[in-house]
């Protein structure tokens, strides 16, 4: 049997000093909000040291997710929580505008980018200081691998095949008819009078595309003449480290999921940078890259490492690998070797790729063209034969590989 309750009573509170009650009830709020405000600001502190910077995705679109940004908040000697809420902010923005300057399929209001080029041949075009500045670096070196577009939109279809029998559209090493395309496309995209950027100052500029071209555009469906593809990231992570540095945030790493890293600290801080190598479809840590201060780095590759390479590697069933790596006077794609690094300490990314692309993007490896990039300053890493190879004297390679399946040695090389 269940027990009887009495019934709820109604309770009388006494008005004698009301006035003092409502003022300590109003204390009691008080010291529980300030009690709560302690509680939300404690959970949402930072402690000083390492930590990942993310870009806000809650507002537009942008390229945070292709990066990793590690920062050590408070080095500078600010609070960490204040640093973090101030960095995170300039980082997101900066992502957030990287992402509408380079991007090539979408047209964003205000932004003349990539996209917004194309769509506009031969027209004068006033363009963001940092997309100027990558066409810039482009026609010191005079690269013109932004000019294979045409090519590019079509191993974005290779990259996208579900199976081998689908390649033979777009692979010019299974058709001869598409690579006799592929080279009439080089053919154009090669000759500055067919099509070209040209810089007019303050930041304005001019897609050239010759009357010939035109009508070979239209008869073929083209609407893209240039695109970065896979160097995009070269130049998005200068522009994302730029902008950190000019707002005084240097004590961080700035890494793209495809291979260009950035260090700003100008300190004697000590970083490091994992080596991998590629055996028999496996892929090994043969060692660590160690160094100190500002660096910058390019990491090439045959073989993919996340789910975000499927969008620049094809692997057949044989074993062969097509990826985005594209021969600009042919349209092939083209690996060197498994593993290729190449780093400086006073040149951004895109510069080193400038100078190393045609190093890396070739038939094999020649030791003649890596002593090139030494004369200019720039230094290189690869794995031959269970043998690291390096061409910087002092360099501090650690943790090389060593177990039951493998052993890797070290060699400085000229």
């Amino acid at each position: 049997m269940m027990p009887h309750l009495k019934p709820v009573e109604k309770i009388e509170l006494s008005e004698k000093h009301i006035g003092w009650r409502i003022a300590f009830f109003i204390l009691f709020l008080v010291i529980a909000a300030s009690a709560f405000a302690s509680c939300v600001g404690t959970f949402f502190s930072v402690e000083p040291g390492w930590h990942e910077i993310e870009a806000d995705s809650a507002g537009e679109t942008n390229c945070g997710s292709e990066f990793v940004f590690m920062y050590y908040l408070g080095g500078s000697g600010v609070d960490a929580t204040a640093e973090n809420k101030a960095l995170k902010i300039v980082y997101t923005d900066a992502c957030e505008m990287a992402h509408k300057l380079f991007h090539n399929k979408e047209m964003f209001e205000g932004v003349n980018n990539v996209y917004y080029i194309n769509q506009h041949p031969n027209e004068v075009i006033e363009v963001d200081r940092g997309l100027y500045q990558a066409f810039e670096v482009l026609k010191q070196y005079d690269n013109r691998n932004i000019y294979m577009a045409p090519v590019y939109s079509q191993y974005d279809e290779i990259f996208y095949c579900e199976d081998d029998s689908q390649l033979v559209n777009y692979d010019p090493r299974l058709s001869e008819n598409v690579a006799a395309e592929y080279i009439q496309i080089a053919d154009f995209a090669n000759n500055p009078e067919m099509v070209d950027i040209k810089l007019l100052g303050d930041n304005k500029l001019q897609l050239y595309v010759s009357e010939e071209y035109l009508a070979y555009a239209k008869e073929n469906y083209i609407t893209d003449f240039i695109d970065f593809f896979w160097m995009k990231n070269a130049f998005v992570v200068d522009y994302l480290a730029e902008t950190m540095i000019e707002n005084g945030y240097t004590h961080g790493t700035l890494t793209s999921y495809d291979g260009f890293s950035r260090t700003l600290d100008t300190s004697e801080n000590s970083y490091s940078f994992n080596i991998y190598d590629c055996v028999d479809l496996t892929i090994y840590q043969a060692g660590v890259m160690q160094y100190k201060g500002a660096n910058s780095l390019v990491y090439f590759r045959d073989y993919m490492m996340s789910d975000m390479d499927r969008r620049h590697y094809y692997v057949l069933s044989s074993g062969e690998v097509r990826t985005s790596y594209v021969d600009v006077t042919d349209g092939f794609s083209k690996e060197a070797t498994d593993s290729f690094y190449v780093y400086s300490k006073d040149m951004s990314c895109a510069e080193i790729l400038m100078q190393a692309v045609n190093v890396y993007v070739a038939e094999e490896l020649s030791e003649e063209a890596v002593a090139e990039l030494k004369k200019a300053g720039i230094y290189s890493i690869y794995c031959e034969d269970s043998t690291i190879k390096y061409n910087e004297p002092g360099l501090v390679l650690a943790d090389v590989l060593e177990n039951e399946r493998i052993k890797y040695i070290t060699e400085l090389i000229q």
